[in-house]
């Protein structure tokens, strides 16, 4: 017997030393640490094409007789099943079970929804907060539909008049949109040569005159996929080729600094601006706040917090990107963690690194703040900047 337990003691040492080399084990640090913060911003679930899209499918009759509830632009039922993956995500990492942010009740001090003033995104919200917000019993308002939803409000500005819509209602980063797609056709883009003949022949387009048409292109097929239908023949050996281009469309957006901080700069602002409230022991409230809306948005708040290129380079329908803000109870220190959520449903939430911060996840409050601080944008400065008049 004797034999046993030192043969069952050597086993559970030696595996506890494994974990430890492996990162399987919990450290005490970790533990030690607490959530107080987190914004996300997310992509809406799969879609309908949009008009731009549809101008290129060799198959439009179809897809409109395919998504004649929806039309165009629409979430699809595939999308909505993602929306409410998504809210299941939010609900096991920053609930009750998870990190403590929100109640298994609705409580409005707890958590700001926005939302922007597209149907796809808005639907996206209110899927997502079905699976968050199943009612308890103090909750519940009927015997029926009322024993399984519970409503939260969310909010939308007008598209002209929404940050989060820089790229269509910004007239400085439509100049500088220019600018970019100039250069690109003249640098990057020249060793698409040959695939932009074949593109032009198949759709009618020339996608030199606007290379962002590749994305358009690649985000076609991809609600095609979603659809059930195939893509064409001609561009099945193309795709890889077609992938690359569509993500150097995609990084446009992101050419010069001024266009990333038009992009993520007012989230960040908003961050930072939390962030020091709780820092300085203010109880403020809504500590959970989510944005339904784009990959571009995706993107610009992972440009301003300079997180380390993703490989996920175009977000996924249901994908997620989170900042984080922790709390030490031993020490008090605070720390900022990026997170990345590439398709809800069908992948884990990914730890990320700060470009300055590779050394760990956890970023020193005051550090990112330093990092970032040439990104930081207040709302009113957006609307300056943008040559836009708002009552805001």
């Amino acid at each position: 017997m004797h034999y046993f337990f030192t043969m069952l003691w050597s086993v559970f040492l030696v595996t506890l030393w494994f974990n430890f080399m492996t990162g399987n084990v919990i450290h005490n640090h970790q533990s030690d640490r607490e959530m107080v913060l987190a914004f996300v911003v997310n992509r809406h679930g799969e879609r309908s094409p949009d008009a731009d899209e549809l101008s290129l499918s060799d198959q439009q009759e179809k897809i409109k007789n395919l998504t004649w509830i929806e039309g165009l632009e629409g979430l699809t039922n595939v999308g909505k099943s993602r929306s409410f993956l998504l809210g299941k995500f939010i609900k096991q990492r920053y609930g009750v079970e998870g990190n403590g942010l929100l109640s298994n009740i609705y409580l409005q001090d707890e958590i700001a929804l926005r939302s922007t003033d597209k149907e796809r995104t808005k639907m996206t919200a209110q899927m997502a907060m079905a699976a968050v917000y199943p009612p308890e019993v103090e909750q519940q308002w009927d015997e029926g539909l009322g024993k399984i939803w519970q409503p939260v409000p969310y909010t939308a500005v007008p598209l002209s008049e929404d940050y989060l819509r820089y790229y269509s209602n910004c007239k400085r980063f439509k100049e500088l949109m220019v600018l970019a797609k100039e250069e690109a056709v003249h640098q990057e883009f020249v060793q698409f040569k040959d695939l932009v003949t074949i593109v032009k022949k198949e759709t009618g387009r020339n996608f030199t005159e606007d290379p962002v048409l590749f994305e358009t292109l690649f985000d076609l097929f991809k609600s095609q996929v979603s659809l059930g239908l195939d893509i064409p023949e001609w561009a099945k050996p193309l795709l890889p080729k077609l992938g690359e281009a569509a993500r150097l469309a995609y990084r446009l957006y992101f050419r010069y600094e001024e266009m990333k901080k038009l992009g993520g700069g007012v989230i960040l602002n908003d961050f930072v601006n939390a962030a020091n409230d709780i820092a300085s022991g203010k109880q403020i409230k809504k500590r959970f706040r989510m944005y339904s809306a784009h990959d571009f948005n995706i993107g610009s708040l992972m440009e301003v917090t300079k997180v380390v290129r993703h490989e996920q380079s175009l977000p996924e329908y249901g994908s997620l990107f989170g900042l984080e803000m922790y709390r030490s109870k031993s020490t008090g220190e605070f720390t900022i963690v990026p997170i990345y959520l590439a398709k809800a449903g069908e992948s884990t939430a990914q730890y990320l690194h700060f470009t300055g911060c590779e050394a760990s996840s956890h970023c020193e409050l005051n550090k990112f703040k330093e990092m970032t601080k040439e990104y930081l944008l207040p709302e009113r400065d957006f609307y300056n900047i943008c040559s836009i008049r708002t009552e805001l």
